[in-house]
């Protein structure tokens, strides 16, 4: 090789190899040196491994016993009436099983159905003044301006509670309410709701509140509407309040918008009409067109989701023919929104009203959800439940075991009886027997199963034989039929 190039090579540093035959020594394995497997075949590894758990659980039930029935003729060898005694409390168990199952799903059905209770609001408006012209104690002589420089004011004040509050029996059907009165007194402080009961404010039972002033007699200056909207996460309240300038008296309106749940809505007059009711939720219309399609039996025989329309029905739908799912969009334009409830009310700022003040009060109807959903939902979630179950699973189980081992007590009393009574033929009959599942076990058994007349029973005639019994008869006439349609 030549100098010049054998220098230039060292000028390289030579890699720290080893020879393939030398021995590898033991030593920390650097990370990743092993190819880790595709999530996808961990994937299809676990899900084996679960379907083979769920098989092996399957097999373990499919194992357990689960007759919990008497085995029959069982009274016969018992002392006492315990067996008829249990079949007795069997049928109970049977009886309370169906009463509380139907109790249950009636409950769960009462549930789902959001049942309201229709109940009274109180609503007092009053309000106060300050400020006024009467109200000013004196004037300076010396000044020029005889004012006092100070602008009348008023404060108007609407406070509602729920006046049966302390009367929620389910069982009162008492319909009879309190008339207001100009002696009614205003509410006093809110009184503390009973532990374990939220008492429901004001605010909750609308959405928006607002009070419209007479135009004819709305200062210049200020608005001719106030508006409160309620925004999530608002807190509740009982009163509200608002202060104006003004030193007449004037009229106002005050709307109150309503916030149901489900929001119900004003129908159509030809929905109305069909539903025979002024205002809904869409759930309830729905229901409520279904109701009157069967009432009246216009549903296609054939085609079960369309409804051949009636007069009335061609009112809502402006066809002859409608499905099902198409019924709740198709009922959209006759859902309008509810109006307002209006409040006629007259702000008084004069001497004469304001030396005996007497707030102007309105009951009004509101829905409220029924006290009985919140303790039949505690029933049907009760922590307790599904321990309970596991408990009856636990002891269902014990009794089917004992059930088993009753039954094979009966079995060994009737061999040994069986025995006892005939022992010679019981021991062919028993040798017969366990000679023939020998032969099925090892494959060895004849065509026809051998029972080819060689054994003792098949030998034997008579209406006590085996050839007499049910069995042989019906086999009899059924191969005597098919041959007879065979030649046919």
């Amino acid at each position: 090789m030549n100098p010049a190039m054998h220098n230039a090579y060292r000028q390289y540093p030579q890699a720290q190899g080893r020879s393939p035959a030398a021995a590898r020594r033991p030593g920390p394995v650097p990370v990743g040196s092993h190819t880790q497997p595709h999530p996808s075949i961990v994937s299809q590894q676990q899900a084996q491994r679960n379907v083979h758990v769920e098989h092996q659980l399957a097999q373990r039930r499919s194992k357990k016993p689960n007759d919990r029935n008497m085995p029959e003729g069982l009274e016969e060898v018992t002392i006492g009436d315990g067996v008829q005694q249990y079949k007795e409390l069997r049928d109970v168990e049977r009886q309370l099983d169906y009463a509380m199952m139907r109790k249950r799903l009636e409950i769960g059905d009462s549930i789902h159905r959001m049942n309201k209770r229709q109940r009274t609001m109180r609503l007092w408006i009053s309000n106060t003044v300050e400020n006024q012209p009467w109200q000013e104690r004196g004037l300076d002589s010396d000044a020029f301006d005889f004012g006092t420089g100070v602008d009348g004011t008023y404060r108007v004040k609407i406070e509602g509670r729920l006046i049966d509050d302390d009367s929620e029996d389910p069982t009162n059907n008492d319909d009879e309410e309190e008339e207001p009165s100009e002696d009614t007194p205003m509410p006093e402080a809110p009184e503390k709701a009973p532990k374990g009961k939220t008492r429901k404010r004001l605010s909750q039972f609308f959405k928006a509140i607002n009070v419209e002033y007479d135009r004819s007699r709305t200062m210049s200056a200020e608005p001719s509407q106030i508006e409160w909207k309620k925004q999530p996460g608002s807190a509740e309240f009982d009163c509200i309040e608002f202060e104006r300038k003004g030193d007449e008296n004037m009229n106002v309106t005050i709307g109150l918008t309503r916030a149901d749940s489900p929001e119900r809505f004003r129908l159509s007059k030809s929905l109305s009409d069909v539903l025979d009711s002024d205002e809904e939720d869409k759930t309830g219309a729905v229901l409520g067109i279904w109701d009157y399609v069967k009432a009246m039996g216009l549903q296609e025989d054939e085609e079960k989701r369309a409804v051949r329309c009636d007069d009335r029905l061609r009112a809502i739908f402006g066809t002859d023919t409608v499905y099902f799912p198409q019924i709740p969009e198709r009922l959209i334009p006759h859902l309008l929104p509810l109006h307002p409830i209006k409040l006629p009310y007259t702000i008084r700022v004069d001497s004469a009203y304001q030396s005996s003040p007497q707030p102007t009060i309105y009951d009004i109807r509101v829905t409220v959800d029924d006290p009985l959903q919140a303790k039949m939902l505690a029933m049907t979630q009760n922590p307790e439940y599904p321990a309970t179950l596991r408990q009856i699973s636990q002891l269902d189980d014990h009794l089917a075991m004992t059930i088993q081992a009753l039954a094979q007590s009966k079995a060994k009393h009737s061999f040994y009886k069986s025995m006892q009574s005939d022992p010679v033929n019981f021991v062919k009959r028993w040798m017969s027997s366990q000679k023939r599942d020998l032969e099925v076990i090892l494959g060895e058994a004849t065509r026809g199963g051998g029972e080819d007349g060689s054994a003792p029973e098949f030998q034997r005639g008579g209406s006590e034989g085996v050839w007499g019994t049910q069995v042989v008869k019906e086999a009899v006439r059924y191969k005597l039929a098919k041959d007879m349609t065979a030649k046919r």
